[in-house]
């Protein structure tokens, strides 16, 4: 499977957070989900060009954290 986004890439949306229309960009950070105790690293997410808050999770981003919570 190729990865259809990649670090650095750019897409149009609405912030949920900040609530304006924004340009996310794609970029790797360490994440922790919801009601999880569990931080994954290295995680390609969107983030808010406004506010800087995480606002997408890629589909291959799940993949990686179904593969990675085997190990935790």
């Amino acid at each position: 499977m190729q990865a259809p986004w990649h670090e650095g890439d750019v897409s149009s949306t609405t912030c949920t957070a900040c609530g304006k229309q924004v340009h996310a960009r794609f970029e790797a950070r360490d994440i922790r989900m919801t009601r999880s105790a569990i931080t994954y690293s290295n995680i390609l997410v969107g983030v808010c060009s406004e506010c800087d808050s995480m606002i997408s999770l890629p589909r291959q981003s799940i993949a990686q954290i179904r593969e990675l919570s085997v190990w935790k």
